[in-house]
């Protein structure tokens, strides 16, 4: 079984102690020829470092404000943990409930499953080294995973895995959908990046390419 703590920013997953129903002194004696059980001794150690509910909440709100800053269209924002489990699902007003959120959390998804970006993931699936289309057997390959993963993997920018700076562990990843692709991503970036947590964090991609941000 395992219980989740809570230590600054962080929460961490760790296995709980094991608690033993029978006591050393109610044990049966043991045969003579028999070699002593070695001595027992509790312990307990993390299994995972993940963003807090408070961490993620931040990152999705400066995530809208940027898209609202910039006059992109309207977005969703889905930040998940390591393991791919939900933490913050937001959208702003205008966008469509039905389709950005579960493109959101599939940007996300992605990012988890491949510890990748998602652009990374479609430059390797539907692009060669030169830019140019993949070949038919690699696109095949990548479509049959997106079917296998249920649809829930996405194949165009707008998901960024997030780090812990110091341990370079992931501890989860946002998705952003309703802009172009390069705006989603830019907004996912700045969404760690101009938050109050953004310097303990890191960013895959740490740059972005969007070509349309105001001034």
């Amino acid at each position: 079984k395992f219980e989740l703590v809570l230590v600054g920013h962080w929460i961490f997953e760790r296995q709980r102690p094991h608690q033993s129903s029978h006591s050393s002194t109610h044990r049966p004696p043991l045969p003579p020829f028999y070699p002593a059980s070695p001595p027992f001794v509790k312990m307990s150690f993390v299994v995972s470092k993940r963003l807090s509910l408070a961490m993620a909440d931040e990152i999705a709100t400066v995530a809208i404000r940027t898209a609202e800053r910039h006059s992109f269209k309207p977005i969703s924002v889905c930040i998940l943990d390591p393991s791919g489990f939900e933490i913050v699902t937001k959208r702003m007003d205008d966008s469509p409930p039905m389709l950005f959120p579960k493109i959101s959390r599939a940007k996300a998804n992605t990012c988890v499953s491949t510890k990748q970006s998602s652009r990374s993931y479609g430059v390797k699936y539907l692009k060669d080294k030169e830019g140019n289309p993949a070949p038919s057997d690699t696109f095949s390959r990548g479509l049959n995973q997106i079917a296998t993963a249920g649809g829930d993997v996405a194949a165009f920018p707008g998901g960024v895995l997030i780090r812990d700076k110091e341990s370079g562990d992931i501890v989860g990843a946002i998705g952003v959908s309703g802009a172009a692709g390069d705006e989603d991503e830019f907004c996912a970036l700045m969404g760690v990046q101009d938050s109050s947590v953004g310097e303990i964090l890191a960013t895959e991609p740490a740059e972005h390419s969007c070509k349309t941000l105001k001034a």
